[in-house]
């Protein structure tokens, strides 16, 4: 047989014992490796108690939703924002503004009312309102409702049907991790 150039034949014996003590040395690293990681912390063993309380509508808790575009969810209803448009009745001709939106709607109060008109969702026939405005017979009334506002009556709905007062109840609020 020719051989050129510098591959030579190997005529020797191959050697297994530096495999065997590297294999060995490795097998206790492979076998142990979850023993050997270092876990932060002391482990505890905690048995946590039963709770006598069930998980029913009687909870003193009351949760609301709200996803990533801002929209309120609450005992399986969708709130959003709300226009309330009112036309200016004749018997109800020289109403207060707060009078008029109570009277014509039962789920708004007089705060929410005054609330509104101070940031300015309240118009009469196209103008800002104010809280002390007459009103006369053909006005057009425009109020803007945020979902918020609608949600806080509902919620004390809710709360007074199950015989509660609303310092009983806790409020809470799951949101996604996109609303900021």
């Amino acid at each position: 047989m020719n051989n050129r150039g510098s591959i030579r034949p190997f005529h020797g014996r191959l050697d297994f014992a530096p495999f065997v003590g590297v294999l060995f040395l490795m097998l206790p690293l492979l076998l142990f490796h979850t023993s050997m990681v270092f876990k932060p912390g002391i482990e505890v063993d905690i048995t946590l108690p039963e709770s006598s309380q069930h998980t029913s509508v009687n909870d003193p808790s009351l949760a609301v939703a709200v996803d990533a575009s801002g929209i309120l969810y609450f005992r399986g209803l969708i709130l959003r924002d709300e226009l309330i448009s009112l036309q200016v009745s004749e018997e109800q001709e020289n109403f207060p503004l707060a009078e008029l939106l109570v009277n014509r709607r039962p789920d708004l109060d007089h705060n929410i009312v005054r609330r509104s008109v101070e940031q300015g969702r309240v118009r009469v026939n196209g103008q800002l309102a104010r809280l002390d405005d007459q009103l006369k017979a053909g006005q057009q009334v425009e109020l803007e409702l945020p979902s918020t506002e609608l949600l806080r009556p509902q919620i004390v709905q809710v709360i007074e049907q199950g015989g509660k007062e609303p310092k009983e109840i806790s409020l809470l609020i799951q949101a996604d991790k996109a609303v900021q």
